[in-house]
């Protein structure tokens, strides 16, 4: 959804652009084209995405590239087009040795900032219901406590190293039902927990109102119902920010037959009024 979020963010040269999420510069470098002489923000948790930055912007004096969670934003500026897109990256998704995919076998991780402490590591030690309720609440999955139970027990065995052994936890806890959504969902839901990505979204999005010039735009992707949730509800009550369209975007299914991944994406925008 690229050409629609860069479209409706309604950029004109020279004004400040900040972007949450951004990865290895698929949006930044179509906004560059549209603002080259605008201020732009670039910020990213992740240090393979903050270095491939540096690389491509090095010498361009009005981009500037910050390491840090979204969570964290604090400017004294106020922009007139925000951007976050909560999807992992493909390459995060495709580098093995990060540990978010279940397609190869590599060290359990998770983590989008690696300096940070693993919370997969205290998961591991939780009572099985708390696992249960994290995997449910973070994804909605519905055998959340047979597949907490196979986990907690394969632990125990020493049997939860690796990524694979996680996969093999899940199947067995699936019982051979829906068990590649079982897969997407569990990976998710602990990807998400490791990464505090729902209390980081909620006090990221707390914050945007605060950040926006007057007529300002906050064009944000999420991929998955709890993501949405918590955006249309914040929005729905926050003073001075209203909705540009009236229902939800999605991709177009030539976006989708091109690209997968963006089957579940969901795009609202939002404005600052006066």
């Amino acid at each position: 959804m690229l050409s629609e979020a860069v479209s409706f963010l309604e950029l004109h040269d020279g004004m400040k652009y900040l972007d949450l999420t951004a990865g290895f510069g698929g949006h930044s470098s179509e906004v560059i084209k549209k603002i080259p002489n605008g201020e732009i923000y670039l910020i990213d948790r992740d240090d393979a995405a903050i270095d491939y930055l540096n690389s491509i912007y090095s010498g361009l004096s009005n981009v500037h590239i910050l390491k840090m969670n979204f969570a964290d934003i604090d400017f004294s500026v106020k922009f007139g087009g925000i951007l976050a897109d909560l999807g992992v990256s493909s390459f995060q998704f495709d580098s093995s040795e990060r540990g978010f995919s279940y397609r190869f076998d590599a060290p359990l991780d998770f983590r989008m900032d690696r300096r940070e402490h693993n919370r997969f590591l205290d998961l591991l030690e939780m009572d099985t219901k708390d696992i249960a309720q994290i995997i449910k609440d973070n994804s909605d999955e519905y055998q959340s406590e047979e597949i907490a139970a196979v986990i907690k027990r394969r632990f125990k065995e020493n049997k939860m190293n690796t990524t694979f052994d996680l996969k093999h936890a899940i199947i067995e806890g699936k019982k051979s039902r829906d068990v590649k959504r079982g897969l997407k969902r569990v990976f998710m839901a602990i990807r998400m927990f490791v990464n505090d990505e729902t209390k980081s979204l909620e006090k990221m999005i707390s914050k945007i109102p605060n950040l926006l010039d007057v007529n300002g735009r906050f064009v944000i992707i999420t991929y998955h119902s709890i993501e949405d949730r918590t955006v249309k509800e914040f929005f729905k009550e926050a003073n001075g920010m209203k909705s540009v369209t009236k229902k939800v975007l999605k991709p177009s299914f030539l976006e989708i037959e091109s690209n997968k991944r963006a089957r579940s994406a969901k795009m609202r925008i939002y404005e600052k009024e006066a």
